[in-house]
Formats: structure tokens, sequence, C-alpha cells
């Protein structure tokens, strides 16, 4: 498995590194073609970036915790964090998402049209309000 990194101009799966701070060949969380799949399946680097984040969590959330003690020594390791760490980092990477793409609403122009107004024989809307008035 592959691991490479150059900057985070150089292309999106270095981007998507970036972002996520797997920049480290020594300590590697994701292979290349773990984050091409995350690319491929998301279209955006924030989006596969995100779910990079949440991936890596669920590696953390895997480990089990320990400690060791060898007399005034102790050693202790916490999966649990480093996992609610990166979990927060999905959630701030979606949030960036959301300030450089904001969403849009679309709707059919003639899909908002008084139902009286409509010309029932032809039904070319997304949504056809009145369907069920029952007029008397």
């Amino acid at each position: 498995m592959a691991f490479t990194y150059v900057d985070p101009t150089s292309g999106t799966r270095d981007e998507i590194r970036f972002l996520i701070q797997d920049t480290d060949s020594t300590d590697q969380h994701l292979q290349d073609a773990e984050i091409n799949y995350l690319y491929t399946k998301w279209g955006n680097v924030y989006a596969a970036a995100a779910y990079a984040a949440e991936a890596i969590a669920a590696q953390y959330s895997h480990k089990t915790n320990y400690s060791r003690s060898i007399g005034d020594l102790s050693i202790s390791e916490s999966y649990a964090t480093a996992a609610g760490e990166f979990r927060e980092l999905a959630k701030s990477l979606r949030a960036q998402e959301l300030d450089l793409f904001p969403t849009s609403v679309k709707i059919n122009a003639s899909a908002i049209i008084a139902t009286a107004d409509k010309l029932v024989t032809t039904y070319k809307t997304d949504f056809y309000t009145g369907i069920h008035d029952y007029t008397v």
C-alpha cells in the first residue's frame, strides 16, 4: 500500500491529506487508494476529508485504552480522545465546506402556481398542489 504526500497544492489527494493532517509517512492513517476512493465517491475535497476524518476516528474507536505502571513509571494511552478529536475535525471540515460551497435552493417555477391556475391536463411540475382538494 502506498502513502505519498508532497504539499497541498500538488493534487486533490495531498489537499485531503493536508486537511486531515495525515502528512507524516512514519505515522500514516490512510493509504493513497483509500483517499482516492473517498474523493471519487464524494467528488469534493472537503466532503472527502470529512469522511476520511470519520474513518480515522473509527480506527481509533476500535483500539482499547491501556495503562501500564512499573514502580514510579506509568504509561497510558487513550484512543477515545483521538477518536473524538477526529470526529470534531470532521464537523469542522463540513462547516468549512458549507462556507466555501453554500447550498442553493432550486424551485421549479411551475410547481408554485396556484391550484386554480393550473392546467390539470398537463402535469409538468415536480409537485402538484391541490390534487386532493375537493370543491363542491
